[in-house]
């Protein structure tokens, strides 16, 4: 009976996750933004760690896609980071010296941000 109760729980936990990286995604592909990457990125990040740890009491599922994605969002999102970071930091005297670097940065997350769209579209979940 108590597994049952876990097994119930961790699929509740995992339908859940599910839905909210659907949402995530759903959202991304119709506005993409910082937060809606973060957003995705989060969520996509939780599901595959609640796999990880409850898949001994949940029924296999496929995340086809997911470890991709998990990777090319960091790329974007680290791209962005770098670029807010540097832009910040640097007095507007330097900000001609170091447009280039500004500019190679804004690219590679521009890149990022169209791979991750692309590769929403082949990212398929398999509820469980």
């Amino acid at each position: 009976m108590p597994d049952d109760r876990i097994a119930e729980w961790a699929l509740g936990l995992v339908k859940a996750d599910v839905h909210a990286f659907k949402r995530a995604r759903a959202r991304f592909l119709r506005q993409p933004g910082a937060k809606r990457l973060h957003d995705l990125r989060t969520s996509a990040r939780r599901l595959r760690s609640l796999h990880e740890d409850l898949r001994e009491a949940i029924p296999p599922f496929s995340l086809k896609g997911l470890h991709r994605l998990i990777d090319l969002t960091g790329e974007a999102r680290d791209a962005a980071v770098m670029r807010e970071a540097l832009r910040d930091a640097l007095d507007v005297r330097e900000r001609h010296a170091a447009r280039g670097l500004l500019r190679t940065l804004r690219r590679r997350e521009r890149i990022a941000l169209k791979r991750i769209a692309r590769t929403l579209k082949h990212v398929r979940l398999s509820q469980p």
